[in-house]
């Protein structure tokens, strides 16, 4: 069974990913971004950039470093930022597992639909931590398991089928968050029958 981060959704169908994707998440990415309190000269890391469907939602007065591990996804990022000419977005390949930037870096660090896809989420979330500077925000928008146990159930019976499409139905948000020197300050569903949840932490100084 592929790992969710060698899905071919990632890869050679990347050209359909906005258009079986998109509709659904360019809206509430979007919808997040432009509810962030950005200061002008911030920076901020977007983890997972996919083929930047939620980049024409920052701010042109901060500076945006965007990376994905997919280089099929990342070409379609980059020919939306260049199509837009949108000089303060930077997109390079890179790993959300390890990421190559040092420690405090980033006034925000966000990441949206990723969670959930790659093979080690909580290593995924340590990263992003290390690399905020202390104060700075921690923004995710993901899917989370259900807190009510059949529910929980209901997801892991799907779980085999979602993994085979690139991601799991099983991690709940308290596997990534529990233990992390941050506050969370938001953490609401998208809408009442969604299980996308956006969360805002800040990162502990």
């Amino acid at each position: 069974m592929a790992e969710p981060h060698q899905s071919r959704v990632y890869s050679d169908l990347s050209y359909l990913y906005d258009s079986i994707f998109g509709r659904a998440f360019v809206d509430h990415e979007q919808q997040i971004i432009e509810s962030l309190s950005f200061r002008p000269g911030q920076q901020v890391l977007e983890v997972g950039v996919g083929t930047g469907i939620s980049l024409g939602a920052y701010p042109p007065y901060v500076r945006v470093i965007g990376i994905d591990p997919s280089e099929d996804m990342l070409a379609h990022a980059i020919a939306k930022v260049q199509s837009n000419g949108a000089g303060h977005i930077e997109l390079r390949k890179g790993d959300a597992q390890q990421l190559e930037f040092p420690e405090n870096s980033f006034d925000w660090v966000t990441s949206f639909h990723v969670m959930t896809v790659v093979p080690d989420p909580r290593k995924m979330m340590d990263e992003m931590v290390r690399v905020c500077k202390p104060g700075g925000r921690i923004v995710l928008v993901s899917h989370f398991a259900s807190r009510n146990p059949f529910l929980y159930l209901m997801g892991s019976i799907i779980n085999p089928i979602t993994k085979l499409l690139g991601w799991t139905t099983r991690l709940r948000a308290s596997d990534v968050l529990d233990g992390q020197s941050i506050t969370v300050e938001r953490h609401e569903p998208l809408n009442r029958l969604s299980v996308h949840y956006a969360i805002v932490a800040r990162k502990n100084s």
